[in-house]
């Protein structure tokens, strides 16, 4: 509820991604199942912005989104004192890095820089 508050996400969009963390997690995904699930839920998250100039600014809002809502998980899972905390933990970091990864590429493509240019930018 708290993140629902935060974010202001789409309820049934976030339930659709925990069902399908949930499958990918239970089904022992690949490294390249898990990228490729991230990959899905940038492209799902971003689509209603493509071609349009809030894009980039749309992208930001999503990387800050998908912080709130691992961090909230972890929060979770540290307050049930989760024997699995350490692997979510080093999970959650590398998720993090990886759709930031993605995102800071698919801006790139969408604006015609380079990802340094768009790391380089100051938001207006």
């Amino acid at each position: 509820e708290q993140a629902s508050w935060v974010c202001q996400c789409d309820d049934n969009m976030v339930q659709r991604l925990e069902t399908d963390f949930k499958m990918t997690l239970q089904q022992q995904s690949t490294l390249e199942q898990w990228a490729a699930w991230l990959d899905n839920v940038m492209m799902q998250a971003l689509k209603p912005y493509e071609g349009r100039p809030s894009f980039p600014k749309a992208a930001r809002q999503f990387l800050l989104k998908w912080s709130f809502y691992s961090s909230m998980v972890i929060r979770d899972l540290t307050l049930r004192s989760a024997a699995s905390f350490g692997s979510f933990h080093l999970i959650r970091l590398l998720y993090d890095e990886y759709m930031f990864y993605l995102v800071e590429h698919r801006v790139a493509q969408a604006t015609g820089e380079t990802p340094i240019a768009v790391m380089g930018e100051v938001p207006m």
